[in-house]
Parts: structure tokens; C-alpha cells; sequence
């Protein structure tokens, strides 16, 4: 598909062309991030991670903090460092 013309309803909502809806497996309720790009926006679909997934990253995570010496403080000392940007 070259492009397809959507437009705005008066609450802010975009239909998204059925083909596309389609090709992409978009269903109602789906979630999407939404990104501005100069002035472009972008829409991502957000697909949640399986249970096993999940509990890898986990996994994954607890090890990078007992490898790196981290304790629950250091979490939140990041977060707030990050918010402060």
C-alpha cells in the first residue's frame, strides 16, 4: 500500500484504513504508543510481553542487579535521577 488519507473526528480519533488493519493484525482495544517526529506522529503497537517472557526478563534483571552489587535503593535512586532530566 503507497499511503491512504485518514481523517480526525471531532474527539481527536483516527480510523485506521481497513487493509492496514488487516496486514497488521489491529484489533479493536489494541493499544499504540503515539510519538511526534517533527511533523510526523507515529503510532507503535504495543504488544505485552507472554507470562514466560516476563519472566525471563525478569530473570534476566535480577541477575544484572546481583552481578552489579544493586539493592532496591539503587532503583529508586534512578528513577528519580531520571525524572529530574
Amino acid at each position: 500500500m503507497e499511503f491512504e488519507i485518514a481523517t480526525i473526528g471531532e474527539r481527536g480519533q483516527v480510523v485506521i484504513p481497513q487493509a492496514v488493519r488487516t496486514d497488521m493484525s489491529i484489533h479493536k482495544g489494541d493499544k499504540f504508543m503515539v510519538l511526534q517526529r517533527g511533523d510526523m506522529l507515529v503510532l507503535k503497537k504495543v504488544i505485552a510481553p507472554s507470562m514466560d517472557d516476563f519472566n525471563k526478563m525478569l530473570k534476566k534483571g535480577h541477575a544484572h542487579a546481583e552481578k552489579h552489587n544493586l539493592v532496591e535503593k539503587d532503583l529508586y535512586d534512578a528513577i528519580k535521577k531520571a525524572r529530574k532530566k
